[in-house]
């Protein structure tokens, strides 16, 4: 066999993994939009039956969420990572495939490789507003920061549940294994709400530079 032929299976299965997780991560984009619209929705709807008036933000914010939304914009480039240790191994944005040629990936986050079966922690103080599971993604967690909210991905077991106050640092979660079952790969995002927008933030530039 020539060189190609032995690499040609290999990358089939590759181009076949990478298809799957692309459709994960579409499924998971779809599933964090939708809750967010909806909490935009809930808000609007909380503000006219009260006769209270939303912010640019778009939400019914209290004087504390309002605090919150400025503290975590305060600390833009300062937060900790959502896993004490790790590498980046995927980047925000559009990026070209480490080892496809011609492929791009489109990642609305980060992916942090780190140890096998490591903690997830909440990078700021806020609330739990949703917990959910996707296949192939594992659960996930939505924190919300004011204006702002952060998500955490592929997701073994969670430690928290909708509604509940986390601090800092708190740990939120046990990431799975990965598919060779030596490391774990946490998913990382951040979400800015303006008014009825809400644009996905490159968290690379709001984490902590050792």
């Amino acid at each position: 066999w020539s060189v190609f032929d032995r690499l040609a299976p290999k990358e089939s299965q590759l181009k076949k993994d990478l298809t799957q997780k692309q459709q994960d991560a579409k499924k998971l984009e779809r599933a964090i939009a939708r809750i967010i619209e909806e909490e935009i929705r809930k808000a609007k709807a909380k503000a006219a039956k009260t006769g209270g008036t939303t912010t640019k933000s778009g939400f019914a914010l209290t004087p504390k969420e309002l605090e919150l939304s400025g503290q975590f914009s305060d600390n833009q480039g300062k937060l900790p990572w959502p896993s004490e240790r790790g590498v980046i191994t995927s980047s925000f944005g559009e990026h070209p495939h480490p080892t496809l040629r011609a492929i791009k990936i489109e990642n609305n986050g980060i992916d942090i490789s780190t140890l096998k079966g490591s903690n997830v922690r909440a990078v700021f103080e806020g609330k739990v507003t949703s917990v959910f599971t996707i296949p192939g993604s594992g659960q996930t967690v939505i924190i919300s920061h004011g204006a702002y909210r952060t998500v955490y991905s592929n997701l073994k077991s969670v430690k928290v549940e909708v509604g509940q106050s986390v601090k800092t640092k708190q740990e939120i979660g046990v990431l799975l294994p990965d598919p060779s079952g030596t490391i774990s790969e946490s998913h990382f995002e951040i979400w800015k709400i303006s008014g009825s927008d809400m644009s996905t933030q490159n968290p690379a530039i709001w984490l902590y530079k050792s």
